[in-house]
């Protein structure tokens, strides 16, 4: 997927998800919570890629974490899509 179809499509998600996309990013908040490359000055947002956390959790692709993280969890939510 494009990369700038990838963040319009997440920040359409995130204006209006349905509970398992929220479920989804709440997951990978969660994930990220715990990550050192999360920042949280002057936004929220991750050192590694440099994006907002708060719109990137709601990627709608497998493996949107550059480094991994999510990849267990994206491969339980993605599995029956």
């Amino acid at each position: 997927m494009n990369k700038i179809i990838e963040i319009f499509r997440a920040w359409g998600i995130a204006y209006d998800p349905t509970k398992e996309q929220s479920d989804l990013a709440a997951a990978r908040m969660r994930i990220c919570d715990d990550c050192p490359f999360k920042a949280t000055e002057p936004i929220i947002h991750c050192k590694e890629c440099m994006c907002p956390l708060e719109k990137k959790v709601f990627s709608p692709r497998v493996g949107a974490c550059r480094i991994g993280k999510w990849d267990v969890t994206d491969k339980e939510y993605f599995k029956n899509k």
